[in-house]
Order: C-alpha cells, then structure tokens, then sequence
C-alpha cells in the first residue's frame, strides 16, 4: 500500500432527500453509502465541473464522433465560447 490520502465520503439517506429536496434529479443523486477517492494528482487550472442533462451531453458526443472530433467536452467550449463573443459583440 502506498502512502497515499484516499478521501472517504459517506452519502446518508437524508444526505439524498436534501438532494431530491433542492431539484437534483434521480439519475444525479449517488449511491448510499461510503465511498473512496485518490485526491487529484494535478489540478487543471481554469476548469469547473458542470452537470449537463444526459440528452444534451449525448448530443454533443453524437456530432463529436461524427466530425471525427476527439473531445465532445472541446465542441461544448467552442460553441459555449461562439455565443460569448457574440454576446461580448453585441453589448458594445
């Protein structure tokens, strides 16, 4: 075993119902019990995690293959970024 820190995370059955409570959908919440992580090796700088709903992201993975793009993530930026500058452009 090496000396690494694993994090350990308890979801409860009232952890879940504040879940439901605050909209979080079924398919999102965890499972019960405890789980373990590795913390992060390296942190990506300039980067959130964002929950998309599951037929957007497949949408986005579905034109990703079908430009033969590596990453569905880096065709979300591009056009999330195509509407920021038109924004940008259009409050000047």
């Amino acid at each position: 075993m090496t000396d690494e820190k694993i994090i350990e995370v308890e979801v409860t059955a009232e952890d879940l119902e504040k879940m439901r409570a605050e909209g979080l959908d079924e398919a999102d919440l965890p499972e019960l019990g405890i789980k373990r992580y590795r913390p992060a090796r390296h942190i990506i700088k300039n980067k959130v995690a964002v929950l998309l709903d599951a037929d957007i992201a497949e949408h986005f993975q579905k034109r990703a293959e079908e430009e033969n793009i590596s990453s569905f993530q880096s065709r979300i930026n591009q056009e999330l970024r195509q509407i920021m500058e038109r924004e940008k452009v259009e409050s000047l």
